[in-house]
């Protein structure tokens, strides 16, 4: 049976990786460069190098108490090997936890070709309706996603065009003018808008949030099976019991 590729292809001397040598690679590539030639078949521009490894750190760890991290960490604790805990951390993201990158995507490339005033009446009415804005708001920054704001600045400082950013601030405008409040722009947001700025299709958010979050599944899980006791679980003061009202 024959397969075909247009990732790589592995030779007797080397291995050629969407058309480049690994030998060149290992000897002239940064880790994060080769990571984007990979999932996207081009080598970045000096730029957008820049803030591919920025964004990459910017969700490497978010604490213990995110939903991957307690999974593997869960998982760890049951006696599972290191790369079964990790395994399980990936599984657990989804459209609520690393998802919202490519949903983000969806809409911001839904947005591109309309004007600001187009964008601000979609926006009034997704909020009329009820509508999940992707993107926006985070339980725990209320005003102010910090690592969008040390993002943005890093972006200014390398030159970074972007042809998705000025959404924020309508989106963000709009929100407080309808419900007096602010809906700050997550990081999953604004990855989101720089991965449109890469030209990468939506499928590869999810991606691009795993590879960014997986050395923290595996800190998490090293942690827990080295350092802490088998087999977590919930103190019983941590649970409210509801009875059945119904029996």
């Amino acid at each position: 049976m024959e397969y075909k590729t247009s990732i790589s292809k592995v030779t007797e001397d080397n291995v050629t990786v969407r058309g480049e040598k690994l030998s060149q690679l290992i000897k002239n590539w940064k880790f994060t460069d080769a990571v984007f030639l990979e999932i996207s078949g081009r080598k970045p521009t000096e730029e957008e190098s820049t803030i591919f490894e920025k964004i990459l750190i910017s969700i490497i760890d978010h604490g213990m108490g995110t939903t991957s991290s307690l999974t593997t960490r869960f998982a760890a604790s049951g006696g599972n090997s290191l790369h079964v805990a990790v395994g399980a951390g990936v599984l657990s993201l989804g459209e609520y936890h690393g998802g919202a990158i490519e949903k983000a995507m969806e809409q911001f490339y839904s947005w591109n070709k309309k004007n600001p005033e187009e964008i601000a009446k979609i926006v009034e009415e997704m909020l009329t309706k009820k509508e999940t804005l992707y993107g926006f708001g985070h339980k725990i920054y209320k005003n102010e996603d910090p690592r969008v704001t040390f993002i943005i600045e890093e972006m200014k400082k390398c030159s970074f065009k972007s042809s998705f950013l000025h959404m924020k601030e309508i989106v963000e405008t709009k929100f407080k003018e309808l419900k007096g409040k602010i809906l700050p722009l997550n990081i999953d947001g604004l990855m989101a808008m720089i991965l449109c700025d890469f030209a990468f299709p939506p499928h590869l958010g999810k991606g691009v949030f795993i590879i960014g979050r997986v050395p923290s599944l595996v800190a998490q899980a090293f942690e827990e099976l080295t350092s802490e006791k088998p087999v977590r679980r919930l103190d019983e003061a941590e649970i409210k019991y509801l009875p059945d009202v119904q029996k």
